[in-house]
């Protein structure tokens, strides 16, 4: 079995997703008929990995026209355009290993991140349309993600990602000592992560803060791990909260070592883990570890007792205090080395076995591990139930991508769901908040951008126009004849608050005949109703009439919609170009309201002289 292993990037210091592929390398030479495997990179620093061959990308190519069948497992670490498209259009199966991608909405204020993020799993989506190449996921909740997307789970093998403490071989300073929860001085708390905005850095401080009130004992926060720029936020919260916080930046293997055996409790509050690595790697050297049972973690500490799937500051707190009975200590760490059974270096190369095995199913059997994946309880499915759901969730596969045109886009096609977890968190109310304030902020500004001269254009293809066709940019009418009524609406745009004016591009053309219907033009917003309207008499409509009128939104933010109206069945070609909208000061008093209510002043005098009379 020809087998090349492709990984962008080998130079990194804490390279999670690099030192995977190195692993899976050395894992596939020592095993039978792996002795030829190669391991490639773009970018390498062979320092870094003194004892593995890296190849460049031109001599990767060349394996590849030397094996055309051959299997390639590429790591994944974002959108590689290049290579993406190649192992599309190479028909010998290859395997995309994906680590997961951070959720886009934790970089909602990053706009470098969000870009990132968004290509990733953008890409994953145009990768999983493509039937010959197969998907290694280093946790369930990463197959599940996949899922998602609209990628077949039944295309994805979980292999646990690669650690330098997943065996104690391979690391002296990782074996597991006997630990005491020390019962005086101060607690010293750890977390191994990248500083990033969702992996709940903030989270800890505040449970150091708690736990320094719960035991009276001073607590020192190490947070050890390449830093973004959040971490000037995460600083600024520790020292209002007066919490001892130490950044170590990226460390060595042995700083690391030493660091988690000086530590008394690793805390992870991460937001969204694709497996949780620091996790394991502090349970392997028999570190009790307090965690936040979600995204995979949910399932890979589903037997922890210390591992909450509710998030509550108070009960981690409790938790790190509680450690310090030595009957807690001590049945966290026994049940931390039974979990810690289900990672290690035999289940991992079992699952990349199992992984090189699956390469060979055909579509019934994807299609059966599909169903088995997409059933979480498969105790319930009978053995005649779990046939038959087979059969036809293989011809529906089947059905489907016959009646598509080749080479359709997974973005076209895809019904447009959630993932099935509809709770709303705190997080999600204040980016929505953020993301409402900030657009209408971006409206209002777009008035007094020089670019547009201060007014704003909408073109006629966000219109509605009954019995109308879009030619040139405009929608035309024939010369009808058409019913009374709203002819023309749209474009259901959010303002903001303030004084406007609006223009309609219409044109009548009633052909030499008498034109017969008033026109009416109007602004409706939901809520608010009508807030303008204007209405022409027929008389006085040509084809030289402009249309226009003034507007007030007290309120910002609201749907506005722009008709236009006729009061009678007319017979005219019409020809509508969209509005513009510009600033406007308020509207002055009306001198013939002025006069009306001056008018209807006068008669009630006159009446009441009358009244007084007889």
């Amino acid at each position: 079995m020809k087998i090349a292993f492709l990984v962008q990037g080998l130079f990194e210091i804490s390279d999670s997703i690099g030192f995977d592929c190195v692993y899976q390398y050395r894992l596939l030479r020592d095993m039978p008929g792996g002795e030829t495997a190669r391991l490639f990179a773009e970018r390498f620093d062979q320092a870094r990995h003194p004892d593995v061959p890296i190849e460049d990308l031109p001599q990767f190519h060349a394996w590849c026209d030397e094996n055309p069948d051959g299997i390639i497992i590429y790591h994944y670490c974002g959108a590689w355009p290049a290579i993406d498209d190649f192992l599309r259009g190479r028909p010998a199966r290859a395997v995309i290993r994906w680590h997961n991608n951070t959720a886009p909405w934790f970089y909602l204020s990053q706009s470098t991140h969000l870009s990132h993020t968004l290509a990733g799993f953008e890409n994953i989506v145009a990768l999983a349309q493509a039937p010959h190449l197969r998907f290694w996921v280093n946790s369930d909740f990463t197959r599940d993600q996949f899922a998602a997307l609209g990628g077949d789970p039944g295309r994805c093998t979980t292999v646990f990602p690669a650690s330098r403490y997943l065996t104690a071989a391979t690391n002296p300073d990782s074996t597991p000592q006997h630990r005491i929860f020390p019962q005086e001085g101060p607690i010293n708390l750890v977390f191994v992560s990248r500083v990033v905005a969702h992996k709940g850095h903030r989270s800890i401080v505040a449970i150091a803060r708690r736990v320094a009130a719960l035991t009276g004992r001073p607590v020192i926060v190490r947070f050890a791990g390449r830093e973004d720029d959040v971490k000037k936020d995460i600083a600024a919260f520790a020292a209002k909260l007066q919490v001892d916080v130490r950044f170590l930046g990226e460390i060595s293997e042995a700083e690391l070592s030493a660091l988690y055996r000086q530590s008394d409790a690793l805390l992870c509050l991460s937001e969204h883990e694709g497996f949780g690595l620091p996790v394991f790697e502090a349970m392997r050297c028999d570190l009790p570890v307090v965690a936040w049972r979600n995204t995979a973690l949910d399932s890979l500490l589903a037997e922890h007792p210390l591992a909450f799937q509710h998030y509550d500051l108070n009960l981690f707190a409790a938790a790190v205090a509680s450690l310090a009975d030595p009957l807690v200590h001590s049945q966290v760490l026994d049940a931390q080395q039974h979990i810690r059974e289900h990672y290690s270096p035999r289940v991992v190369r079992d699952q990349i076995t199992q992984g090189l095995r699956r390469l060979a199913e055909n579509d019934r059997e994807t299609t059966m591990a599909r169903l088995r994946a997409l059933s979480e309880d498969t105790s319930a499915l009978t053995p005649d139930i779990e046939k038959a759901l087979g059969g036809w969730l293989l011809r529906a596969g089947e059905t489907a991508r016959g009646s598509q045109p080749p080479a359709i886009d997974a973005f076209e096609t895809a019904v447009l769901h959630d993932s099935g977890s509809n709770l709303v968190s705190f997080h999600d109310l204040r980016m929505f908040r953020d993301l409402t304030e900030g657009r209408e902020a971006l409206h209002a500004a777009a008035f007094g951008a020089p670019a547009t001269q201060g007014q704003l254009h909408f073109g006629a293809e966000l219109f509605t126009g009954r019995d109308s066709r879009l030619v040139d940019g405009r929608l035309d009418f024939a010369a009808g004849p058409y019913p009374s009524g709203h002819r023309i609406f749209g474009p259901y745009l959010t303002l903001p608050k303030g004084y406007f004016e609006v223009v309609f591009d219409l044109v009548i053309d009633p052909a030499g005949n008498p034109f017969a219907s008033d026109v009416v033009i109007d602004v409706f917003c939901m809520p608010g109703g009508v807030v303008g309207r204007h209405r022409l008499r027929a008389a006085t409509i040509g084809p030289s009439t402009i249309f226009t009128l003034r507007f007030d939104l007290p309120a910002g933010d609201p749907t506005t919609e722009f008709r236009v109206a006729f009061s009678k069945p007319f017979s005219a070609a019409l020809s509508f170009g969209g509005v513009t909208i510009r600033r406007a000061g308020p509207r002055p008093p009306e001198r013939r309201s002025l006069l009306a209510g001056l008018g209807r002043t006068v008669d009630r005098l006159v009446k009441r002289g009358r009244k007084r009379r007889s």
